[in-house]
């Protein structure tokens, strides 16, 4: 027995657990009296921050039975946004969970959780908007506020990004090499002007491919006659092609 004991007996006392100060009691402070500090840790508004909690509050992923109940849901977007809306060392899991107070399991489930609710929502956030919308007015008028009359058809954005990858692909890893001298992944987003709203987006390709190309992959591209109506077009910069429906900045003829 003694023998066994020898054996089993722990030889090195266990690291103790590192302290951990939760600073989500601060974004209620920001909420109120820092809005800016609040969109630097969560990259949306307050606003938009209660407005995504209603969509997803009632979703099954946030019920169970276990004698272990989740954490509210508001802290589970609080750290699922925290995530998603930074890049690189600052935002390993180690840093979430000290900064949230919580374990690093526990900031993956809550990732992973809320990552579920927002997709089974995703028709409810993105939609592109009837002609006869409030949103489709609000933003003709804000075209012809900052335009002309004449040009307040224009009432939609395009515009092209990037979203970094980690580290080069294995697979075709050179694709994904941009002009920004980034393997990433590429994204066109489609904008109601006015309030910054997506309505319409494409995600996939690799970062170098032009957002000319990209932008076929859009709904907004291959319904265009469905989704706008008569005298309506979306505004776009002069990587894009020029359409009744798309319109580019002037661009000087080749020979002249």
């Amino acid at each position: 027995l003694r023998d066994e004991v020898k054996r089993a007996r722990v030889l090195h006392k266990p690291n103790e657990p590192p302290p951990r100060a939760s600073q989500l009691h601060m974004l209620v402070h920001h909420e109120e009296h820092r809005p800016h500090l609040f969109r630097q840790k969560l990259r949306v508004n307050p606003e938009i921050f209660d407005d995504i909690l209603d969509h997803i509050s009632h979703h099954p992923i946030f019920q169970n039975q276990s004698n272990n109940p989740q954490l509210p849901v508001s802290i589970q977007l609080a750290i699922f946004l925290n995530r998603a809306g930074h890049y690189g060392n600052a935002i390993s899991l180690e840093n979430v969970a000290q900064w949230a107070g919580v374990s690093v399991g526990s900031v993956v489930n809550c990732t992973n959780r809320v990552m579920v609710a927002v997709l089974d929502a995703h028709d409810q956030f993105i939609c592109f908007p009837a002609g006869d919308s409030e949103d489709s007015d609000l933003a003709r008028k804000f075209a012809e506020s900052r335009t002309c009359p004449e040009w307040r058809g224009g009432f939609l954005a395009i515009d092209g990004s990037t979203i970094d990858l980690f580290t080069k692909p294995g697979y075709y890893g050179e694709t994904f090499y941009d002009r920004k001298s980034k393997y990433s992944l590429g994204c066109q987003a489609v904008i109601l002007p006015h309030n910054l709203l997506i309505v319409d987006y494409s995600l996939g390709h690799p970062g170098s491919v032009h957002d000319a190309f990209a932008f076929r992959s859009t709904r907004l591209y291959n319904e265009h006659a469905d989704l706008l109506p008569d005298g309506h077009w979306v505004w776009a910069d002069s990587a894009y092609p020029l359409e009744p429906w798309c319109i580019p900045p002037f661009k000087k003829p080749r020979n002249g």
